[in-house]
């Protein structure tokens, strides 16, 4: 009985053993189940950090250039609004312009804003200047050229041109006025009444740059103007292939047509202009200043004659008589004179030839040297009352070079052709007595 009691308590325990073992087996399953399971959460947990981390290091990244992007914005915004506000509290106006029609130069702090003759606007921007204030003033202008003053190299194309930068060199007391001019175009062609350009011509200082219809391009490149002072005028024969060029080389160009104005007072006044391209615009205002002055001193001395002497004005030339023009007849007048033909409205040999009763002639040319000469040309003016009295002037060659810068110059010297009891001549320069 009690073997018995002790196998089936051996069968129990076996039997529990048996269930123990497989229940820890399926115990042990299901956690690998779970851990594996956890595993996997751990994993794609992992992933999802890894992913967040990359998100959150782009984010950053971004957010740091965004940051960059408005500091950037914020410089730029600053540096824009400093150069605004320079522009803005400097000093701007205009270079007072009385007589002349094809020019004007308005000023901004250290900036000259020009209109040359073709309406064309011209920056000139002081030499050192920050890019960025240049930048503001060239968008806002457009310019059809930047020119940096002062000047160091300039090419001019007349002789006009160069009396005015001349005289602003010798009254203004600027040598580097006279020390930039490089080049001139007909340079040797001209008998020169300016010492100093004559002898840099000579010892190659200034080079000829050839002709002023179809001048030496090489030569002027070469050169490397900051400016070429042009005229215009349209035709086969005139500059505007010359404009062209220039524009095509890239070489900044001014147009100066002083002879176009209306009066010598006008044509003077483009000093000022060129003045501008060397920072001496008070200079060259002084200048005319003083050239004004003397012109309205002299027309009120002439306002004070008793009588008017008439005057005869003309050349002949290839048989064809050419009579003074309005501005010739009007400056006549300022020097108290009367134009002889001021009652014909066409002025040929015939009328002088009527005329004879004129006190003073003026032949409007030079290469005469006496009477005679004139005489030769046409025998019959020795009809005329002003050449039989020996009152006969020519101009000098000098005259077309220095006339349109020194117009008080022309009045008082044709003041004392008129009325030389009111004006005792002096050293004659623009006109010539024939006798």
């Amino acid at each position: 009985m009690s073997q018995k009691i002790t196998l089936g308590l051996a069968a129990a325990a076996l039997l529990i053993s048996i269930l123990a073992v497989a229940l820890a087996w399926s115990t042990s399953a299901k956690v690998e189940e779970a851990l594996h399971a956890t595993g996997q959460e751990l994993g794609a947990l992992t992933s999802a950090v890894k992913s967040l981390n990359s998100t959150l290091a782009s984010l950053a990244s971004g957010v740091e250039q965004r940051l960059a992007n408005v500091e950037r914005e914020a410089a730029a915004a600053k540096n824009a609004t400093a150069i605004l506000l320079k522009a803005a509290q400097a000093p701007a106006g205009e270079v007072p312009v009385k007589y002349a029609k094809l020019f004007s130069i308005r000023y901004e702090g250290g900036y000259y804003v020009l209109r040359d003759a073709l309406g064309r606007t011209i920056l000139l921007a002081p030499r050192g200047a920050g890019p960025a204030l240049t930048k503001f003033y060239v968008d806002k202008y457009k310019p059809a050229a930047v020119v940096y003053y002062p000047v160091q190299r300039a090419v001019y194309m007349s002789s006009t041109h160069v009396a005015m930068a001349y005289r602003l060199y010798k009254e203004g007391g600027d040598a580097h006025v006279l020390k930039s001019v490089v080049g001139i175009m007909w340079g040797k062609e001209y008998a020169w009444h300016l010492p100093e350009v004559a002898k840099a011509l000579e010892n190659g200082t200034i080079r000829d740059v050839g002709p002023a219809s179809s001048p030496n391009y090489e030569q002027i490149a070469a050169l490397k103007p900051d400016v070429v002072f042009v005229y215009f005028y349209p035709g086969p024969y005139g500059t505007e292939a010359v404009i062209q060029r220039l524009d095509q080389l890239k070489i900044p160009y001014a147009v100066v047509n002083e002879f176009q104005e209306g009066s010598p007072l006008g044509r003077a006044e483009w000093i000022k202009f060129i003045a501008a391209f060397y920072n001496l615009t008070d200079a060259a205002v002084k200048i005319f200043d003083g050239a004004e002055a003397k012109w309205n001193s002299l027309a009120a001395l002439a306002r004070e004659a008793e009588h008017r002497p008439r005057v005869a004005w003309f050349i002949i030339f290839g048989g064809v008589l050419y009579p003074a023009g309005p501005q010739v007849r009007e400056l006549i007048s300022l020097a108290g004179g009367r134009y002889a033909y001021s009652n014909y409205s066409r002025v040929d040999l015939e009328v002088v030839l009527k005329e004879k009763d004129v006190d003073v002639l003026v032949w409007s040319g030079y290469g005469v040297q006496s009477v005679s000469d004139i005489l030769k040309i046409e025998p019959r003016l020795s009809e005329l009352k002003a050449v039989a009295v020996g009152r006969l002037y020519a101009y000098s060659d000098a005259f077309y070079q220095l006339a349109n810068a020194y117009p008080d110059q022309v009045l008082e010297e044709l003041l004392w052709i008129i009325h030389p009891e009111l004006a005792p001549p002096g050293n004659f320069t623009l006109f010539v007595p024939l006798r």
